[in-house]
């Protein structure tokens, strides 16, 4: 009998431990209720779903020892950040990626699976440990220091993994990859897009991955790189390095910040544009936006208008709305030899979090795109849902509001 109680209470004092190291269940992903879902074809996602750690003290922290404060799992990954505004806007991505069959990749798939969204493409393996990032932040939301363990992206997320998705990468209407992918399996999902006419938007990701674009910059419509990721890009493709970029304090005139900005920046940006990508979308953070296009059309609007998919019926009537024809900007015509840069402004926020901002901001265009929106509204959409971004603790917020969001663009 004691035998039996003492065996009782070992098990009971591990299940403690095991509770207490386990992530909490991820919260159910419900899609917005802006409108309902139609299937048609989707845009492909290439890239990384991660785990991320979330740490953020009470108190100033201090080297050495530990501070009170708030630690969250949240599921994450640029790619995977991407997917989900992507799907709360109404256009069903599919998703390709590779995780472990470890605890960290079961929180992201249940996570996943509770919207219905299709696992098809994401790689789930015995060796594959589940990439997972560790954040400390300020008491402003300022990333402080980060660690990120995700190798398996590269390493699991090969050419012959994407391969077998040739038909969903061929019929989509666009194809995201995030920089966290090999260079080979990089230049193979741009190849298989690059046969069916479909148009790629690379995401640099960090400034050390940002530089994977120099062997496949001829096949990207689309980049959105902040400061420093545009500087290493067009460094890249220009050795030896020749584009700088030096912080500048912070500008009372926010004119003249933007000014000083170009003056800065317009090398790298007119290189980019020389070496074949049709769309420079530089993030300024506080800044705003610059688009940059040169020899170009209105792509999604012209050359969809017979594919458009779904997007949120409710938020598109209301820019609809906001959007009167008078205000659109034309953009140039293909055959035009004229470099065109337009800056967009932030709008202001009560900032909670930056992470998932740029993504947001990514998703947000993507999914307008898809809905028939030109690039000009397609960025004010983005900027929109940026906002709601940094004001949200999670990287995706839960819900978007369609007034909120149209009032902004």
């Amino acid at each position: 009998m004691a035998g039996t109680t003492a065996t009782s209470s070992a098990l009971w004092r591990m299940e403690s431990v095991r509770r207490h190291l386990l992530p909490a269940s991820p919260p159910v992903l419900h899609q917005n209720p802006l409108g309902t879902m139609r299937l048609e074809p989707s845009p492909v996602i290439i890239g990384g779903m991660v785990l991320d750690i979330h740490a953020k003290p009470f108190m100033q922290p201090h080297p050495g020892t530990t501070v009170p404060g708030m630690v969250k799992y949240i599921s994450g990954g640029v790619a995977r950040n991407i997917a989900e505004c992507i799907y709360k806007l109404e256009t069903r991505p599919f998703m390709i990626s590779v995780v472990g069959n470890d605890m960290a990749g079961d929180f992201l798939l249940k996570y996943w699976r509770s919207a219905g969204l299709c696992t098809d493409g994401i790689l789930q393996a015995d060796d594959v440990t589940t990439p997972i990032v560790s954040n400390v932040f300020d008491g402003s939301g300022e990333l402080i220091a980060g660690v990120a363990s995700d190798g398996a992206v590269e390493n699991f997320l090969s050419p012959s993994w994407i391969y077998q998705f040739c038909h969903h990468i061929s019929t989509a209407p666009l194809l995201m990859l995030d920089a966290n992918l090999s260079p080979e399996s990089l230049e193979a999902a741009c190849e298989i897009a690059h046969e069916s006419g479909v148009p790629v938007f690379f995401e640099p990701v960090s400034l050390v991955k940002s530089s994977r674009i120099a062997p496949i910059a001829k096949y990207i419509t689309y980049t959105s790189p902040n400061e420093i990721e545009l500087v290493a890009m067009a460094n890249s493709l220009s050795p030896p390095e020749k584009y700088n970029f030096v912080n500048m304090e912070k500008f009372k005139n926010k004119a003249k910040a933007v000014e000083c900005l170009f003056e800065m920046l317009s090398p790298a940006m007119f290189f980019l544009l020389e070496k074949g990508i049709k769309f420079l979308l530089v993030t300024l953070g506080s800044n705003g936006i610059f688009v940059c296009c040169k020899e170009c059309t209105s792509l999604m609007k012209d050359q969809w208008k017979s594919e458009m998919m779904s997007f949120s019926t409710p938020l598109l009537e209301k820019l609809e709305q906001c959007f009167p024809s008078n205000m659109l900007v034309n953009l140039p015509r293909e055959g035009s030899s004229r470099t065109y840069v337009f800056h967009l402004p932030a709008v202001s926020a009560s900032v909670v979090s930056l992470t998932g901002a740029g993504d947001c901001l990514v998703g947000g265009v993507i999914s307008a795109l898809c809905g028939g929106l030109d690039m000009m509204q397609s960025v004010a959409v983005g900027i929109a849902i940026a906002k709601a971004s940094v004001e949200s603790e999670a990287n995706i917020p839960d819900k978007f509001s369609v007034a909120t969001i149209a009032g902004v663009a």
